[in-house]
């Protein structure tokens, strides 16, 4: 007599269908809880299989850089040729709630899916188990099996100190195939930073200076041998057009003054001269995103959807104090510390480098900038990897040691005050304050500077050959 029992066990999954509702209806409203959403959720996560469809949907959207509305979804559904359609998103968006903070929902998501999984093990172990066709260790070592894949997939975010250890064995094995003035970092064009590895990913850069000294222009100076080398950057300006900036650069590439160049009749050949100096600079590597405001929220955003579409390699922000934090009720300071963290956080996440530029103090009694100067600093200098600050003194004023020899009349003084993984440092550049333009000095430069260079004499000086003794 056969007594064995083919039949699988009846029952119905657990899921919970208003959830995946309210999460849909969520993501196709708010930006932000798709990033938050992103490394939590696939489409197993929905039961129901228009939900899945409709998931797919706006995280393809996601990943194309756009923003995953009831509109765009729909059509990435008619794109993926699905049979559901804007009426199905349409019901779900304005038939169901809408979350303040997915992330509980969507984990509940998560949560219910691995139960799913392993109600179907379960399932398929009480089958095999009822069926003498399959021996004690088959079945035995398929389920292990199963069950270990599901417990390896929530594991994948952890690494050991081996994995981390061989990428590092990795970057020194590039390091060593690097030529002379060669980095792994995006190249500054200064030989001290780039010797110092250039721009990394992860890291924020501070540029800092007080007013009219150039952190713009540094900042500018930085981006355009980015792009040269074929890195793109975002650039975020809440002072100017795009053309105007590209008027700076076309200024700091052609030795034409900018003014001219945006509001004066230029004749023909200085024209030629413009173009022929743009050429082969990489100019479609740098992006402007018109959409963005100077909310934090939105240049967060755009940075997202900036590395999405075009792997962008880092993103400028001119300048820190006037990004705004929307709805917060932060006093300035606390907003400016929060700003500063967000980025190194999306620098961190996106894996690429953030150049913020940010106001110093002014000191009238000791003009030389310190970290301490940082414009409502807060936490500017804990969130920040490197800070770079700008000196130009007055031409009758000298730098401090040991440059107190150098010329001051066009050139400026970089001081990297706090390098977190490459240490202080500090240089002399130069400077054309016509154009706008710092550029690394060579030692025969230096000497030319040097000999065309005397300072004004001190005041003091005559009054001490005056006195007596």
């Amino acid at each position: 007599m056969d007594t064995t029992n083919n039949s699988l066990p009846t029952g119905t999954p657990i899921n919970d269908i208003e959830c995946e509702r309210t999460v849909l209806a969520t993501l196709m409203s708010s930006y932000q809880s798709v990033i938050d959403t992103d490394n939590i959720l696939d489409a197993d996560c929905f039961h129901v299989t228009k939900h899945q469809e409709i998931w797919t949907a706006i995280h393809d959207v996601y990943k194309s850089g756009d923003t995953p509305d009831m509109v765009l979804v729909s059509a990435k559904l008619a794109a993926n040729g699905s049979q559901f359609s804007n009426r199905d998103v349409m019901e779900i968006c304005l038939g169901s709630a809408i979350c303040l903070d997915l992330t509980q929902h969507a984990l509940r998501l998560k949560e219910l899916n691995l139960r799913r999984r392993m109600w179907e093990i379960g399932m398929n172990l009480a089958s095999h188990s009822n069926n003498e066709v399959y021996s004690i260790e088959e079945v035995h070592n398929e389920t292990k099996s199963k069950i270990d894949n599901i417990f390896e997939g929530l594991g994948n975010r952890y690494e050991t100190l081996t994995e981390s250890y061989r990428q590092l064995q990795e970057r020194m094995l590039l390091n060593r195939e690097l030529k002379d003035g060669q980095t792994l970092g995006t190249p500054t064009g200064f030989p001290i930073l780039d010797s110092n590895g250039g721009l990394n990913g992860s890291d924020l850069i501070i540029v800092g200076a007080e007013t009219s000294q150039g952190k713009t222009s540094f900042a500018t100076a930085l981006v355009v041998e980015a792009i040269k080398h074929g890195d793109g950057v975002a650039f975020y300006s809440m002072e100017m057009m795009p053309w105007q900036l590209a008027a700076r650069i076309a200024s700091m590439q052609s030795g034409i003054v900018s003014s001219r160049i945006m509001y004066n009749k230029l004749d023909i050949q200085e024209i030629y001269t413009i173009d022929a100096s743009m050429e082969g600079i990489g100019m479609d590597k740098l992006y402007f995103d018109g959409r963005s405001t100077s909310s934090l929220e939105s240049i967060l955003m755009s940075i997202r959807q900036m590395k999405m579409k075009y792997g962008i390699k880092g993103a400028v922000i001119d300048y820190l104090q006037l990004v705004n934090v929307v709805g917060s009720k932060l006093n300035r300071e606390q907003a400016v510390a929060h700003c500063a963290r967000e980025l190194k956080n999306v620098a961190k996440e996106l894996n690429i480098w953030i150049i913020a530029i940010s106001q110093l103090s002014r000191n009238n009694s000791s003009p030389i900038p310190t970290m301490s100067r940082l414009r409502d600093s807060g936490q500017i200098e804990e969130a920040a990897d490197n800070i770079y600050l700008i000196y130009r003194p007055k031409e009758n004023n000298r730098y401090p040691e040991p440059f107190q020899d150098m010329p001051t009349k066009g050139t400026a003084m970089i001081t990297v005050v706090k390098g977190r993984n490459v240490g202080k440092t500090e240089f002399i550049c130069g400077f054309k304050a016509e154009n706008t333009l710092f550029y690394p000095l060579d030692e025969d430069k230096i000497t030319q500077l040097k000999a065309n260079f005397s300072f004004a004499p001190d005041p003091q000086d005559s009054l001490k050959e005056e006195l007596p003794f």
